[in-house]
């Protein structure tokens, strides 16, 4: 029942908050911006998009050989878009995280494993989200003249990065509660992700890598944007974009449809970009991750069910 009603209450965050931009705006100009969209141009944007599954894929290996355990590409990628499928069509927006936990666990591995495999990888990718944003506030400073916006920004920001430094040491609080199951849990998350940083060149190659997923984001973006005939500093995109993404991991909403919106609508609002070009951006957006995510549901289907264990 705690289930059914927290499901009930990101479809109504999500359409409560899209329904409030779409009665604020001229809904009329953004059919008529959405009309006009270059399809070829957004075809070079849902590439980007794909591609950035390929670097996904290759950063959740380096996660997983932290942890002793070698997939290879080709299952490790497989498992991965499934994962994303279900991220972009589930209600929970962790639905994803439990295909590739399942899967994991189907090839062998324990379920602690499993679970700290993936939700490794989750920390890794907040981690250079957070890194983007931090690098972005002097753009911030320089492209918006408004006080809150930049102390909402910071605040954010600085939240962010207090909860991921708690999950990188959370062994290391005082008090002992290793009693407790899952303050263990979050004791080997801890001690797993300081432990995948300083393996020898593992951790750098994570983070760059990380950076380079959320800078891919951006360049989709930007892409999409010149495809609407935007006209749109870059520097507005690798400050929205980071952010944008960092407020989708909040899990309020349906895959991130509402928030996106929300969040869009009023930061590029800083920028001067008009919310009815902004909301259909961001819809198309959207849209495009949806797209890219579809092929994972026909991997799902066709995935063998026996697979061999990974070598530990």
């Amino acid at each position: 029942m705690n289930k059914k009603i927290t499901i009930f209450l990101k479809v109504i965050v999500s359409f409560g908050i899209i329904s409030f931009l779409v009665n604020q705006v001229d809904f009329t100009k953004i059919i008529d911006i959405l009309k006009n969209v270059d399809i070829l141009i957004i075809t070079y944007a849902l590439i980007f998009l794909s591609i950035q599954v390929f670097v996904a894929t290759l950063r959740w290996q380096f996660v997983l050989k932290c942890q002793n355990m070698s997939l290879d590409y080709k299952d490790t990628f497989q498992i991965l878009w499934s994962g994303l499928f279900f991220n972009q069509v589930m209600p929970s927006s962790v639905g994803g995280d439990v295909i590739r936990g399942y899967y994991l666990k189907k090839q062998g591995v324990t379920l602690g494993k499993a679970t700290l495999g993936v939700l490794m990888d989750r920390l890794f990718g907040m981690l250079g989200l957070v890194i983007l944003v931090v690098a972005s506030l002097p753009i911030l400073f320089e492209l918006v003249d408004e006080p809150i916006a930049h102390m909402g920004v910071l605040l954010i920001a600085l939240g962010i990065s207090l909860v991921l430094l708690v999950a990188f040491f959370t062994d290391k609080l005082p008090g002992n509660f290793g009693h407790l199951k899952l303050i263990r849990g979050f004791y080997a998350l801890s001690q797993g992700a300081r432990h995948c940083i300083v393996k020898r060149y593992n951790g750098l190659i994570i983070l760059i890598i990380s950076i380079l997923i959320h800078l891919i984001s951006v360049v989709a973006v930007m892409i999409i944007a010149l495809g609407l005939g935007l006209n749109i500093e870059w520097s507005g995109f690798l400050l929205m974009v980071p952010l944008v993404g960092l407020m989708m991991v909040v899990p309020i909403s349906i895959a991130g449809w509402g928030v996106r919106e929300g969040v869009m609508v009023v930061g590029y609002g800083y920028l001067g970009v008009a919310p009815e070009s902004a909301l259909a951006l961001s819809i198309l957006y959207g849209l495009s991750m949806l797209v890219v995510a579809l092929p994972g549901g026909i991997i799902w289907m066709l995935k063998r069910s026996h697979q061999a264990p990974i070598k530990k």
